[in-house]
């Protein structure tokens, strides 16, 4: 079977066309999102001690290389063929949030290796040295203090224990 089409009936045609094309979402905005969001998540999930936890921030730094090829062909897209691929308002949007979550993710994972060793802390069973610190009234407080009876209650049994808990980081 063969189509031939006149003159006339191609001057009309791009008049149909465009009701003709077929809009597609663009989904490469979106799961570029999604992985930017994701390469953001897998740094705060490092600190929660999971399994494999060396390859945390190479995730995240993988996640987030994957989420930048998907903006970058779904800009393409909204801008290279606006008719067929929505998102030429929303696309610049969503690549602009992405953008900030990717290189979130890319600078806590390139300055969290800046943090400094813990080498002088105590490690597990290890007796902690004494300090003293203020309590919530302000009067001070040493921790040798804390493990004497009191003298108020001679039938008072002195705790066996104090926990410490060491916050990660510095200020």
């Amino acid at each position: 079977m063969c189509l031939v089409l006149s003159r006339r009936k191609f001057a009309t045609l791009p008049r149909v066309m465009p009701d003709a094309i077929r809009r597609r979402r663009n989904w490469d905005l979106w799961w570029g999102l999604l992985l930017a969001l994701a390469a953001m998540l897998c740094n705060a999930v490092f600190f929660l001690n999971p399994p494999g936890q060396r390859a945390i921030p190479w995730l995240s730094l993988l996640l987030g290389a994957i989420a930048l090829i998907l903006l970058c062909r779904g800009l393409k897209r909204a801008f290279g063929q606006p008719r067929i691929y929505r998102g030429r308002i929303l696309g610049p949007i969503v690549s602009v949030v992405s953008l900030f979550l990717v290189g979130m993710a890319f600078f806590i994972s390139f300055h969290a290796r800046a943090m400094p060793t813990s080498a002088g802390a105590p490690t597990v069973g290890q007796l902690a040295p004494d300090f003293t610190l203020f309590d919530t009234s302000g009067q001070p407080v040493s921790l040798a203090r804390l493990f004497e009876p009191d003298t108020d209650d001679s039938k008072a049994v002195p705790p066996k224990a104090a926990l410490l808990i060491f916050y990660r980081g510095y200020w």
